[in-house]
């Protein structure tokens, strides 16, 4: 067959039945969907180094399956177009093949290898590289984080490590998944050496406590490690003529791993409480809870606006503008501004309102940004852009959100002064983990304190009619101690005292679950029907 005129793919729209396209396949892998592939994803690239997407539909599968390999080079002759909804590249349209379409091995490719596109780690840190589409990095392993495998599902285990360039300027990265495994096991068999030089390509732009980092994106990212590739060799000769980096003496800081710093969280420093105990906030406290999230609350607000810098919520203020052509004439709009005068950027972070319980009660608590985003698996900032997408209303939390119900935690939960003066018993998540071991282990504790509970406040009967006077000295608990103390009898042993406080503090909680009244945002007003002052959550600071 005769191969007309070379187009290239900056100028995709000429491209006519006979012309050609040569490309190399930088990347392959499946979409998934209900556990069904539904096509074949690709990064493909031309000899001027431009990179597109490109796309097999399943019903072209048995044409082009076998064919296609990653780091290959071909020659695509009519290939159609259609419109990208999500870009990896910055270009609107992805290259499909179709049932016209001609596919044949290209054995001249004159383009780059690898298409390696690095940026500079500041234009990261300062999120001013791309936002929406792919970058590379290269750099040597500084310290890392063992891997972290407590999420059950194992694409969301992950491996950090910190990066740095020949300017030593250091870098955070997540990777995931099957990348996150071949590190550690490199890193794992390769105790001795100094100083381990990675690329990784594809990489997605990450914001965290204000500075950017970079994470792998699924199976999209590929790892190079130490390979013997141009830009690897390249860099390590660049590293060795600097004096300053010290390379044999260089070697790898391992850091705590984040499970490690967590488990100490959940282990003795905080007493265990059941829901029934917390519902009122009487005092301050942390304290640890094993409950399942049972829903999370609709109408209230699930993310909020804060500072990049210091993560402060943001809040709007009016600005006084003078028109120029008009210096009398004055008009006030509303700007946003942190009330810490040195920052200026802002970006979204998480405020999740949701509803825990236990075997005792129902209880609401507010999941904030650093641990919605490490059990979601993405920013505040992309699941907005993703829910305003779709055109949903603000009032309805993102249908992502709902992989976190009936899922059962262990959290770390804090009352703080602002609950106890505003009797707000709507708290705070400072921790939360799904690692079985540790549920397991505090709902163990659980069961123990019940039976000792129990066992405490049994009272022997002589008859089933006649009750035996209650000694003076009752016994109270206190967190996980158990302490004699002396009470006013009336007050220890009145049933009718008891049924009204629990029916009380019952009644709370139905309050909380049911208005739209508990948003953590809105100012404090009081019940119409019952003048109860109503419950505000405070902002992460």
């Amino acid at each position: 067959m005769e191969i007309g005129n070379k187009v290239y793919l900056n100028n995709i729209d000429q491209i006519d039945e006979k012309s050609h396209i040569k490309v190399r396949v930088l990347k392959i892998w499946n979409f998934v969907r209900n556990n069904k592939v539904c096509s074949i994803e690709m990064i493909i690239m031309d000899e001027e180094g431009t990179q597109y997407q490109a796309r097999v539909f399943n019903q072209n599968f048995s044409r082009f399956r076998h064919l296609l390999k990653e780091d290959k080079s071909y020659i695509v002759i009519k290939p159609n177009m259609a419109v990208v909804t999500k870009s990896y590249t910055g270009h609107k349209q992805t290259l499909t093949l179709d049932w016209k379409s001609i596919l044949k091995k290209c054995d001249d490719f004159s383009g780059p290898v690898n298409g390696f596109m690095f940026v500079d780690f500041n234009s990261i840190i300062e999120q001013t590289c791309p936002k929406d589409t792919f970058f590379d990095v290269i750099g040597h392993i500084v310290s890392f984080r063992p891997l972290e495998t407590s999420n059950p599902v194992p694409s969301k285990h992950y491996i950090k490590v910190t990066l740095s360039n020949l300017d030593s300027v250091h870098l955070k990265v997540t990777i995931f998944g099957s990348q996150a495994y071949q590190i550690s096991e490199y890193l794992k068999n390769n105790p001795t050496v100094n100083f381990v030089v990675i690329v990784m390509q594809f990489l997605k732009l990450n914001i965290w406590n204000g500075l950017g980092e970079a994470k792998s994106h699924f199976e999209v990212t590929k790892l190079f490690i130490n390979s013997d590739i141009y830009e690897i060799n390249e860099f390590k000769n660049k590293l060795k003529c600097h004096d300053n980096f010290g390379i044999t003496e260089k070697s790898i800081t391992t850091l705590q791993s984040y499970s490690s710093s967590y488990t100490d969280d959940f282990k003795g420093n905080f007493p265990l409480k059941t829901i029934c105990e917390i519902t009122e906030p009487i005092k301050e406290m942390k304290f640890l809870l094993v409950a399942s999230i049972v829903n999370i609350r609709q109408n209230l607000p699930w993310y909020y606006e804060a500072c990049k810098k210091c993560g402060k919520k943001i809040i709007p203020v009016p600005k006084i503008n003078h028109l120029y052509t008009n210096p009398e004439g004055i008009s006030e709009t509303m700007v946003v501004e942190c009330t810490n005068a040195q920052c200026k950027k802002s970006e979204f972070q998480y405020i999740i309102p949701i509803n825990v319980q236990d075997c005792t009660g129902t209880i609401g608590l507010t999941l904030f940004d650093r641990e919605a985003r490490r059990l979601l698996n993405i920013s505040a900032y992309e699941l907005k852009k993703i829910h305003d997408a779709a055109g949903d209303s603000d009032a309805l939390f993102p249908m992502q959100l709902n992989v976190l119900k009936n899922r059962k935690f262990g959290f770390v939960v804090d009352i703080t002064e602002y609950n106890v003066n505003n009797y707000n018993n709507i708290y705070t998540v400072l921790r939360v983990t799904e690692d079985m071991s540790i549920v397991c282990e505090l709902e163990s504790k659980i069961e123990l304190m019940s039976n000792q509970s129990v066992s405490l406040n049994q009272v022997a009967l002589e008859s089933d009619d006649v009750v035996q006077p209650v000694q003076k000295d009752v016994i109270s608990q206190t967190d996980e101690s158990f302490t004699p103390s002396t009470v006013d009898k009336s007050t220890a042993t009145s049933p009718c005292k008891i049924s009204g406080d629990l029916k009380r503090n019952l009644q709370e909680i139905y309050d909380v679950d049911s208005g739209y009244d508990l948003s953590s945002t809105k100012a404090k007003r009081k019940s119409t029907a019952e003048e109860t002052p109503l419950l505000i959550s405070k902002i992460e600071k």
